[in-house]
């Protein structure tokens, strides 16, 4: 998937990124409640969606269809609907939404 994205040497590193995150994250949560787990398709993330230990995920505005058909699959087991957190997008002066492929090109 990462391998068709615009300006990708200037991508970092999943586990790059993953540790950010962690450090970010730990500035306001116990890490021993974070999983943090790489998605990279619908069945990564339906799989982890099937797992009764997660209470929510984080996702952006672009990806919240997906997390509502991933509790309906969830109910339909039986499971508790995940907890959504929805990061919003962000928007420049001209109301176009600043994405990371507009970051990196600007790097």
């Amino acid at each position: 998937m990462l391998e068709k994205k615009k300006f990708l040497s200037k991508l970092e590193s999943y586990k790059t990124r993953e540790s950010k995150i962690r450090e970010y994250i730990s500035t306001f949560a116990d890490m021993e409640r974070v999983s943090i787990v790489e998605i990279k398709n619908w069945d990564d993330m339906s799989g982890y969606a099937q797992d009764p230990e997660y209470d929510g995920l984080i996702l952006s505005q672009e990806t919240y269809e997906n997390a509502l058909r991933l509790n309906k699959s969830r109910e339909s087991m039986g499971l508790k609907p995940l907890i959504l957190i929805v990061i919003p997008l962000i928007k420049d002066q001209f109301n176009n939404k600043i994405s990371s492929t507009t970051i990196r090109e600007n790097l």
